[in-house]
């Protein structure tokens, strides 16, 4: 999994990591953290790992949804 993280655009925001999930087993851990991030009381840091985790779920559901290549044979 890559992991980059974003400068702050203004004095005082927090960085912003950014997560892209390259294989099955990235997403496999990626899951697992945010549930484990889900049922645990979380901080700031811990908010925004969640954020950007959920979104490269979210990417990968994307680029792997195979519902878009179905044809129906009409």
């Amino acid at each position: 999994m890559r992991v980059d993280v974003s400068h702050p655009t203004h004095p005082g925001e927090p960085q912003q990591p950014r997560i892209r999930i390259e294989t099955v087993e990235d997403y496999e851990q990626a899951t697992r953290r945010i549930a484990a991030l889900d049922s645990a009381t979380r901080g700031e840091t811990e908010e925004r790992e969640r954020i950007a985790l959920v979104a490269a779920v979210a990417a990968w559901d994307r680029r792997h949804d195979d519902a878009s290549d179905w044809s129906d044979g009409r």
